[in-house]
């Protein structure tokens, strides 16, 4: 036998034996994902090879003296999340000044001034937030309520009087000492999230051992416009991660990669005041944990905690979830889906065949030895030391085997896995689906499931009718047991209320990944690209039999689909074109309109393409920056032009930068069949000394770029970091413009700790 196998067994099947757990793939066990860390996770099976089918399901800790001991037998060198507990204010643009005294005062809510809070004769006629699901609210930078506009501006938060438009002035501003990320709007509250650069500057955190980064969530009452007041200012342990609001509750999602330390809380806290409200002297309910039954090298807490904003006296309720890094979130009116990637090498896959056929090999006195080196509980023992010893009996026995043995064997291992799975490279790449049910603030976990491939975003994710359906693309793979690479591919899968795959449509166009997907009613369309952009319409109607009923090929691709209508939908992209070498070489901002109409025979009915190659919108991968109105026809995107200056409008040019043309936002004429440029706004050509000198400033220049847009009635409003512009939507002339960058002015600004 050849020297090489030899050491492959020795350093392979040494560890096989050993864990208390199995990656058994056939029967669903859920593994780390080891692309985000460094450590050797060996999720593997135990040397009798039984209780998969148990280990296979998640678990709920008991008590909180089985998630500690849990906690103590799973810890290793992880390294932890490591930051000084002094930071330098510079690093993170944090000022110095305390937070005003008062702004956490918790009396009866000031009057609401009428005058300021007299509805307008276009109630309702305003954009809202692009969100993927009806009734499930998403945060962002921008909210309007049709009289006023919220808007976060770096740490600054600016409440502003926006209608009618000729009137619009800043009514007041709260600003930060941590950067806001994002705000939700809820009738007469205002909430703003964050990461919290704060925490470890207060006197009460100097005793908190584990050094986790934490996210605040500011609750405000805007009943008063002039004079906003904060209700609440709660801290989570942990890194944001996602969110959501339906109604009245919003659901926060944080992760923290966690070390045990003795004396602290094994949970990651929440703070209030100071004191951390999951578990008080009075009162300290633990929530619901779920785990996994293999070793943890690397372990995330993702927390999934409820806040009720219409009784902010309430509990917080949270379910919290020892799983890795959650990469995606779908989100429906009833469930929550947490996704995220687990890569298994190959020789994963060989560790398992091999446990299998060797422990059946193994001579009784050698088998009894091992079973009882894995018995010894782990603060006896750690998973590494009993390892170590285990190797050493397998060591022994592989040495006495003949060389024909050895050939044998890894005949053996070769024809197990090949019968066993048809297919290896589908088993190398996964996606998690952990399903959790909401309802209120009701949150219960429900189950998991796991297809091939990864996910490209939410927008990859759908629940229609009780099923789940999810559209992946596999990855490139080299296997030692078939002669060429495999190439990569697109899925879609449906699954059913449990999460078990009850549709498949595998293989979808080889040597492409996925740029976009769209799913509607009974169809998906999804947009591939390696040298022309492949639009499939899917047909879900069966679900059992996913089929593809036809397909557009076109140049370019679309990073963004949003349904214009039934039949009809709009791409956002870019035109690519192949070069005299075969390759791709992309072009500029390319908007198309697809009529779906005819399922077999889609078509491009017209498209745009606007400046040339480098040009790029943040729309292509926010969809919250896309706004759009079907009755108003009209379409908005940010955009930053480069090509030829001849594709700009001469009253508009600002100066080249870097090679940038434009800076604004592109608004578009469209209709079902037909799309047309009707203006390009800049925020970077307003008369001024002041904007002068941020026109050559590049740090400056970045702030007049159109992050957001929005309307309310017949006005177009277009947000940057300097300026808000209103464009009227009848004849295009600008209305007003208004200044962020105003000097200091006392009677409006709040300061807010964190």
């Amino acid at each position: 036998m050849k020297k090489t196998f030899k050491l492959f067994l020795l350093s392979f099947v040494a560890i096989v034996v050993l864990s208390a757990c199995s990656i058994s793939l056939d029967k669903k066990i859920i593994r780390n994902d080891e692309s985000e860390t460094n450590s050797q996770n060996t999720n593997l099976g135990n040397a009798t090879g039984e209780g998969l089918e148990e280990q296979s399901e998640i678990k709920k800790f008991s008590s909180p003296e089985e998630l500690k001991e849990f906690l103590e037998n799973s810890q290793t060198n992880q390294g932890g999340y490591s930051r000084g507990l002094i930071m330098d204010d510079m690093a993170f643009g944090i000022e110095s000044e305390m937070a005003l005294d008062g702004i956490m005062e918790k009396s009866v809510p000031r009057a609401v001034n009428s005058k300021l809070d007299k509805s307008n004769d276009i109630e309702n006629d305003f954009s809202k937030t692009n969100v993927q699901v009806e009734g499930v609210d998403e945060s962002d930078i921008v909210k309007t309520d049709g009289d006023y506009i919220y808007s976060l501006t770096q740490n600054e938060l600016f409440i502003i009087k926006a209608n009618p438009a000729n009137e619009a002035e800043i009514m007041s501003k709260i600003k930060f000492k941590s950067s806001p990320r994002n705000i939700y709007l809820n009738k007469d509250k205002l909430m703003v999230f964050g990461s919290d650069f704060q925490v470890y500057k207060e006197v009460y955190s100097s005793n908190f051992k584990r050094n986790s980064p934490y996210t605040y969530f500011k609750i405000f009452d805007i009943s008063d416009k002039k004079n906003p007041r904060q209700l609440k200012d709660i801290r989570f342990e942990g890194s944001f991660s996602n969110s959501r609001m339906i109604g009245d509750y919003v659901y926060f999602v944080t992760s923290t990669y966690n070390n045990y330390i003795e004396g602290e809380p094994m949970l990651p806290r929440i703070l209030e005041d100071g004191v951390n409200i999951a578990c008080t002297e009075e009162k300290c309910i633990m929530p619901d944990v779920y785990y996994f039954d293999f070793p943890y090298y690397s372990y995330n807490f993702t927390s999934v905690n409820v806040i009720d904003l219409a009784n902010l006296d309430s509990d917080i309720e949270r379910e919290v979830y020892i799983l890795s890094n959650n990469q995606n979130m779908h989100v429906s009116e009833n469930n929550i889906y947490i996704t995220y990637t687990k890569q298994i090498s190959e020789e994963d896959l060989v560790r398992e065949m091999t446990r299998e056929i060797l422990t059946l090999r193994l001579p009784d006195k050698e088998s009894e030895k091992i079973a009882k080196i894995d018995a010894v509980e782990s603060f006896i023992l750690s998973d590494r030391e009993k390892t170590n010893k285990i190797t050493i009996i397998i060591e022994r026995y592989i040495a006495g085997l003949s060389d024909d043995e050895q050939k044998q064997l890894q005949k053996e291992i070769e024809n197990a896995l090949k019968k066993k799975y048809e297919d290896i490279s589908k088993e190398l790449e996964k996606t998690i689906i952990h399903k959790i049910a909401i309802k209120g603030k009701d949150i219960e976990y429900k189950c998991s499931g796991e297809v091939t491939g990864h996910v490209l975003n939410q927008f990859s994710m759908d629940e229609s009718n009780g099923y789940f359906r999810i559209a992946t693309t596999k990855n490139r793979t080299w296997s030692r047991f078939g002669k060429e690479s495999r190439k990569s591919y697109s899925n879609l899968y449906v699954l059913d209320n449990n999460l078990e795959e009850v549709g498949a449509l595998e293989d979808l166009a080889p040597d492409e990944r996925i740029y976009s997907v769209r799913f509607m009613q009974n169809r998906a369309y999804l947009v591939t690209f390696k040298q022309a952009d492949p639009l499939f319409v899917i047909d879900l109607s069966d679900i059992k039999n996913p089929t593809v009923l036809g397909e557009l090929k076109i140049p370019g691709f679309s990073n963004y689909l949003h349904p214009y209508d039934e039949t009809s939908l709009i791409g956002i992209g870019k035109d690519a074109k192949i070069n005299e070498y075969g390759g791709v070489k992309t072009g500029g901002l390319k908007i198309s309109l697809f009529d779906v109409s005819d399922i077999e025979n889609p078509k491009e009915s017209d498209s745009i393409v606007i400046g040339g190659a480098g040009s790029n919108s943040l729309a292509l991968n926010d969809h919250r920056a896309f706004l759009f109105s079907r009755e108003k026809n009209l379409l908005v995107i940010p955009a930053t032009l480069r090509g030829s200056r001849d594709d700009i409008e001469s009253d508009i040019v600002s100066p080249r930068y870097w090679g940038i043309d434009f800076r604004g936002a592109l608004w578009f004429d469209i209709q079902k069949d037909r799309i047309n440029l009707r203006k390009k706004i800049s925020h970077s050509n307003i008369d001024g000394p002041e904007d002068k000198q941020y026109r050559w400033n590049g740090y400056g220049y970045y702030d007049s770029s159109v992050k957001r847009s929005l309307y309310i009635g017949d006005v177009l409003y277009t947000l940057s970091d300097r300026y808000l512009k209103m464009n009227s939507l009848k004849d295009t002339k600008e209305i007003n413009n208004l200044s962020l960058k105003l000097e200091k002015r006392d009677d409006f600004e709040v300061i807010s700790n964190n």
